[in-house]
């Protein structure tokens, strides 16, 4: 599926390759990404971080049980498109040097040039983002509702791109509440991923895994 693609690629800092693990992180299943190479093999474990410091944080979870009623057991997918567009509508309050438009088509161009470490999925993905921009225009309710109508075509998402972007507009200034909340917990909270020093980077990968979940827990508790 299609989901919240802009904000791990951006909170993948600088480093390309951490990026490229970060993009494919939903296409690796289980321990396969012990052989990837290093910094990719770390973006995926920083995907999976990212998704399960998401997931158990207070703030989302009293969203998801908004959202429940209208969305089912889908509302955490929902929910991570509605950030992904706060993030592209409101990218100047998270990036003052680069804009929306040159961080997408950096990465496109630093993806490409790193194909060989993407999936088949993580080059479909790629490919569909290129030729609709569809990063970009997460920012637009119209593009939004694109994609979300072609998750719900392709998957079983209950509802069609328009229901859910209604709702959206319905509870606009709730959600992006929840998302300014959340989201600069989220940066704070991955920095070590970004800041780790290179000499760190071949330590075992669930070394890191293990550290973030600790890290996820202690910051509930």
């Amino acid at each position: 599926m299609i989901m919240n693609y802009l904000a791990h690629i951006y909170l993948s800092g600088n480093n390309k390759l951490l990026m490229i693990g970060n993009f494919i992180g939903d296409t690796i299943k289980g321990r396969k990404y012990e052989n990837l190479q290093p910094y990719v093999r770390k973006g995926v474990l920083m995907h999976r971080a990212i998704d399960d410091f998401t997931d158990r944080h207070p703030i989302n979870a009293k969203i998801r049980k908004m959202l429940h009623p209208e969305f089912g057991k889908y509302a955490g997918v929902y929910l991570d498109m509605f950030y992904d567009h706060f993030l592209a509508a409101g990218w100047d309050n998270f990036s003052k040097d680069v804009s929306l438009v040159s961080f997408c088509t950096k990465f496109y161009i630093d993806a490409l040039a790193r194909h060989k470490y993407l999936t088949f999925k993580g080059r479909t993905v790629l490919y569909s983002f290129i030729i609709g921009n569809r990063l970009k225009n997460y920012s637009k309710l119209d593009s939004l509702e694109s994609a979300l109508e072609y998750m719900h075509k392709h998957s079983r998402l209950p509802k069609t791109g328009k229901e859910a972007v209604e709702y959206l507009v319905n509870n606009y200034e709730m959600l992006q509440n929840a998302f300014y909340e959340f989201f600069p917990l989220l940066v704070n909270h991955t920095r070590i991923w970004r800041e780790e020093p290179e000499t760190e980077v071949m330590q075992l990968p669930d070394l890191y895994l293990l550290q973030c979940k600790n890290e996820t827990i202690n910051s509930i508790i």
